[in-house]
């Protein structure tokens, strides 16, 4: 071996020492599973990975996880969630099923509940849409979505404890809530007959859908001790930027796709536009903690 080749070799031994040392503080893996509806798929934030389901590369989930590659953390993401689901049955993988991706390698599942299950779709219709709104038929969406808390809850308890079954001892659960689908206007929608603060009544109802998720989440704590599953908040980032509740006008700063003028295709109208997505993805490591992880890295 030449004196050349020991010198080489010496600097390329030395530098992989180097970063063998420096390799603890970088070394942690986060093992992270999506569970849920269109609002965990994917639906609105563009560049899809599977249109079936709604999937996107830059879903509040992705973008969370890049955050942390982005400062060491190496981070495995499965995103199981797909639009239209609901707890149990329905026509797309429903959250029952869902939960086989959760494994005992999984550190943390992150997840919406409940959306499908008090008729997200038919308030959005009966409420905001321009040709097909109308007071009676907003109310009583609304007022059955209300009627259907009760269940939301049970369902939600059934998935925390379905997913607990398979985590490895020291995982958790975090349930982002929704952000609103109006402003908080005085807007009445009106017909030839009847009228309704249409707003009012789904900004009511999301309102019901956090605090089910928020006693769903204080029974498995219950169970399975505190912290097990954390409840992470984001109308709060969401203030100003949701959608118009009046049909023919929209917000200009939301970031939430409307019908009125918004370009989206029908799957993405009032889901999170890209700059909803950057809020949630920021609700979610808000509340991760310091480590960013919620101290379940490994």
């Amino acid at each position: 071996m030449s004196r050349r080749t020991r010198v080489l070799v010496a600097v390329l031994c030395a530098a992989a020492t180097a970063m063998a040392a420096a390799a603890p503080a970088n070394a942690k893996t986060l093992d992270l599973v999506i569970l849920g509806d269109s609002y965990s798929s994917g639906n609105g934030a563009g560049s899809y990975t599977d249109l079936v389901c709604g999937r996107s590369s830059r879903v509040w989930g992705q973008l969370y996880a890049q955050t942390l590659r982005d400062r060491g953390m190496t981070v495995n993401v499965r995103n199981n969630a797909c639009g239209g689901a609901i707890t149990v049955g329905g026509v797309v993988p429903d959250l029952q099923s869902q939960v086989g991706a959760v494994t005992a390698e999984t550190d943390l599942v992150a997840l919406t509940i409940g959306g499908n299950d008090v008729g997200f779709a038919n308030i959005v219709v009966q409420c905001f849409a321009a040709v097909s709104s109308d007071p009676t038929r907003c109310r009583k969406a609304v007022n059955d979505g209300k009627n259907g808390i009760p269940r939301v809850q049970a369902a939600a308890l059934k998935i925390l404890d379905q997913a607990r079954a398979r985590l490895r001892p020291g995982a958790k659960i975090v349930v982002l809530s929704y952000p609103y689908l109006s402003q908080p206007s005085g807007y009445v929608l009106r017909g030839l007959f009847d009228s309704y603060r249409s707003g009012q009544g789904a900004r009511e109802l999301g309102d019901l859908g956090d605090q089910a998720v928020i006693n769903a989440a204080a029974a498995a704590n219950a169970k399975y001790g505190a912290g097990f599953v954390q409840l992470v908040p984001t109308k709060d980032l969401f203030v100003g930027h949701e959608p118009n509740p009046d049909p023919y006008r929209e917000n200009s700063a939301t970031w939430v796709w409307e019908f009125t003028g918004s370009g989206a295709w029908p799957l993405e109208f009032y889901h999170p536009k890209f700059a909803g997505q950057q809020a949630m993805a920021a609700a979610l490591l808000r509340a991760a903690g310091p480590s960013g992880d919620f101290g379940v890295a490994q």
